[in-house]
């Protein structure tokens, strides 16, 4: 089976579907990705073949901006249903939709598969009469978000001479759902067809590290120059622990200085290995991040900022693994009594626990693939 790949080029977007691009690769089978040109990198690292396709560079960057500024006056918990059509809509899908179809037009896959924000694929799926999966790249979007970028994308649709479909097309084959059940905080009742996906590729049992315990600190790629970031770091370093903070490829490490004794910074780890190993992460709750933390079973404290990150934090704070702290809430006393609280208190680490288990049951991406591949895997 030949199956093309398409995301756009956030890690966020790009990193949840790398384990059935691998598992695919594993069994035999062809896969191309297609993704923004700044992404491209990101995927060949990881074993992938890419190609460029989309807007890059500073068209992108001009893009985004123009977005976010119009977004500069909507309340933090409400921005994602304000920037979703309009960034990953009405700014990305046109371009993409340009260089996606006839790239699929000359490589004739026999499956597409795109993550939720690239909304590209089911057009060029209906065009070509090829099945588009989507993959999630976190929990569920709702209802109204999704049906939002439908509109916004419309225009695409009707220039290949084709009805827009309900939810930009995204449930007219099958919905990948890498969120485990327990933290999932949107309802589903809009997604038709839903087939679970392990988010990770394997599940640690690993304990964390002995005394003294290691916290580990992340704000993302995105949001990754927050300015509460000096603040939490200056309150962890006075904690009796030892500290991590990653602050992303593009982040600056010296910004933090002077650093207290017992913190070290890094632009990039390997958060799997860093996961088997903390007692605790603090993050803003970016689904790679909240939903790798639950599958090494740690309790984390949750800072949302923006996007998906309110609705994790709400699923983590539900199913007992996770504290939440909004905007406004975010304070060195605050952040002490929140890490010092999940040190403590076993039940948080115990309710980590059972969603890790939830997560280790969830079909694997071997297992997806022999779905999608067998005969009923796909309407």
């Amino acid at each position: 089976m030949r199956v093309l790949f398409s995301s756009t080029s956030g890690y966020g977007h790009v990193l949840p579907m790398v384990p059935l691009a691998r598992a695919f690769v594993a069994a035999g089978h062809t896969v191309l990705w297609a993704t923004g040109a700044d992404a491209t990198r990101l995927v060949a690292d990881r074993g992938l073949e890419a190609v460029p396709a989309g807007l890059a560079g500073p068209d992108l960057l001009a893009g985004r901006k123009r977005v976010h500024a119009l977004a500069a006056d909507v309340a933090p918990v409400e921005r994602a249903a304000f920037v979703f059509p309009r960034l990953f809509g009405e700014l990305l899908t046109a371009p993409m939709a340009a260089d996606l179809l006839p790239l699929a037009r000359e490589w004739r896959p026999d499956l597409l598969v795109h993550e939720h924000g690239e909304l590209a694929s089911p057009v060029v799926g209906a065009v070509l009469g090829v099945p588009s999966v989507t993959h999630a790249f976190g929990g569920a979007i709702p209802r109204e978000i999704v049906d939002s970028a439908g509109w916004a994308v419309a225009s695409v649709w009707a220039e290949h001479g084709l009805d827009p479909p309900p939810y930009a097309g995204c449930f007219t084959t099958l919905y990948l759902d890498i969120c485990p059940r327990s933290v999932q905080s949107v309802d589903m009742g809009h997604i038709g067809a839903v087939h679970q996906l392990r988010p990770v590729e394997q599940v640690s049992h690993a304990a964390p590290d002995e005394e003294p315990p290691l916290v580990y600190l992340t704000l993302g790629t995105v949001q990754n120059r927050a300015p509460i970031l000096p603040t939490i770091v200056a309150a962890l370093g006075g904690l009796p622990v030892r500290v991590l903070v990653a602050v992303g490829p593009d982040g600056d490490p010296a910004a933090l200085d002077p650093l207290p004794g017992n913190v070290r910074v890094e632009r990039w780890v390997d958060q799997a290995a860093v996961l088997e190993r903390c007692a605790v992460v603090v993050s803003h709750a970016g689904s790679g991040t909240f939903l790798g933390a639950l599958a090494a079973g740690r309790p984390q404290l949750c800072l949302p900022l923006a996007a998906d990150q309110f609705r994790n934090a709400s699923g983590g704070e539900s199913s007992g693994a996770a504290l939440v702290l909004v905007p406004g809430q975010v304070s060195a006393q605050s952040v002490v009594d929140a890490v010092t609280r999940l040190l403590v208190d076993d039940t948080f680490a115990g309710a980590a626990r059972v969603v890790s288990g939830e997560i280790a049951a969830m079909p694997s991406p071997a297992e997806v693939v022999d779905v999608l591949v067998g005969e009923g895997g796909l309407r």
